[in-house]
């Protein structure tokens, strides 16, 4: 997420016209607060997703999120490349990272972080690329209908400055929509008791690749509402409950030994 380039006057005009000034050499600066929300201007937001405003070249430097996969929380592998305080999704919306790392063609799944909406975050083995995301969520609107009757308004008026912008019915997915403006894309996804909302970047997946994960996200069961988190990894095992897993590693060795 990108800030607009403020305009500033030069730091050597200032300095020919200002006397020096003493600075106390206690004096220590707090690192700024890092916050991300929908009235930020580097993002624009559509329902509970934002977007960076500009598509400009990234600043160097340390991003605020962990930025390394880890799974030390035992409930998801959290990644986080930009956004502070990075958490595990609080529950799963469908989608099967396998289905994702074969259609889209990103061998590495880096993880996931909750901010306002879900995001998952794939890779190539090419050092250089940069991290391919999907997001996800549960739209606000009951219906299908609803969502995207919302979405072409707001994106029409807010992001494309366009009033004909429209979704599309997506060929070959029953009840699915999608639409596009410059590199971002989305979707809406039928099947559950609310629509899901898909979101990308045209770099993370063809439109092929997209419908068969779009086609996989309509078949996966909705989850019991409250219902726990099933596995570390999307559409994985079952991860096991923390006393049965400590449970069969000490049974193991003297199971072996009988």
């Amino acid at each position: 997420m990108f800030a607009r380039p403020l305009l500033l006057v030069p730091a050597a005009a200032l300095l020919l016209t200002a006397c020096p000034q003493q600075v106390a050499p206690t004096a220590k600066r707090e690192p700024p607060k890092i916050e991300v929300s929908p009235d930020d201007p580097r993002v624009v937001a559509d329902t509970s997703d934002l977007y960076p405003a500009r598509d400009e070249p990234e600043a160097d430097g340390p991003a605020p999120g962990s930025g390394v996969p880890d799974e030390t929380n035992g409930v998801c592998r959290l990644f986080a490349p930009k956004l502070p305080n990075p958490e595990c999704c609080p529950k799963e919306h469908g989608l099967d990272v396998e289905v994702v790392k074969r259609a889209c063609g990103h061998p590495l799944y880096l993880g996931e972080s909750h901010q306002l909406t879900c995001g998952y975050y794939f890779d190539d083995e090419d050092p250089a690329t940069k991290p391919r995301w999907l997001r996800l969520s549960t739209t606000l609107e009951p219906t299908i209908e609803a969502a995207v009757r919302s979405h072409d308004e707001r994106i029409g008026l807010r992001v494309a400055l366009d009033p004909s912008f429209k979704s599309e019915p997506i060929p070959g997915i029953k009840g699915a929509f999608w639409s596009r403006h410059q590199h971002l894309r989305w979707a809406f996804i039928p099947g559950w008791s609310r629509p899901r909302q898909l979101s990308w970047r045209d770099t993370s997946c063809s439109d092929e690749g997209i419908k068969e994960v779009i086609q996989a996200l309509i078949d996966a069961p909705e989850p019991p509402a409250g219902a726990p988190r099933r596995s570390l990894i999307p559409g994985g095992p079952p991860t096991p409950a923390p006393d049965a897993a400590a449970a069969e590693a000490e049974n193991t060795p003297a199971e072996a030994a009988g």
